[in-house]
């Protein structure tokens, strides 16, 4: 590519591939079904980018043209399986927490794997119920009863609904 050959970032070159949803960086959904250009470029929420394909694989974000499905937005990529930005910004949040916590509190090595290893299954939704509960009440007796309101937290913000729904009997009023 030469100097004076245009960039063609992913997001955009989706506009020219067919129909597509429109979602800033945020997660912010400007359109569920975009054909061809739009004049935004950034959101009118939060100014972040408006984006028309996953920044990893390029495929365009998938369009839903009577908006039944996906709400909130997808949070990974149904091609390439990587997550979305606003899924990505979330998981390192709750991964920062989650080691700012470990280091104040002292956590020991095997403590803090446990920890990341819960959050990782929680983000990827590949965890039951019952798992989060015994992972939660490991925490609790390895590293004191402040510290799986880490761990409840990232659930709050990473976790399925289904999840949720299946953990409101034992941590009431959390989820």
């Amino acid at each position: 590519m030469g100097p004076d050959e245009p960039i063609e970032l992913p997001g955009l070159s989706a506009q020219r591939r067919g129909p597509s949803a429109a979602v800033c960086a945020s997660g912010h959904v400007l359109a569920w079904f975009v054909e061809g250009p739009i004049e935004e470029t950034y959101c009118p929420k939060c100014g972040d980018p408006i984006l028309f394909a996953c920044e990893a694989c390029g495929r365009p974000l998938p369009p839903d043209a009577e908006m039944l499905q996906w709400v909130p937005y997808h949070g990974n990529c149904i091609y390439c399986g990587q997550p979305y930005p606003w899924r990505a910004a979330e998981i390192e949040r709750a991964k920062r927490s989650l080691a700012e916590y470990a280091e104040t509190e002292h956590w020991s090595e095997p403590v803090q794997a446990r920890a990341n290893e819960l959050l990782a299954d929680v983000a990827a939704d590949r965890i039951a119920p019952s798992a989060v509960v015994a992972g939660v009440k490991w925490l609790e007796q390895h590293a004191g009863e402040h510290a799986p309101a880490t761990i409840l937290d990232a659930i709050e913000r990473l976790g399925s609904a289904t999840l949720k729904q299946a953990l409101r009997p034992s941590f009431p009023g959390i989820f």
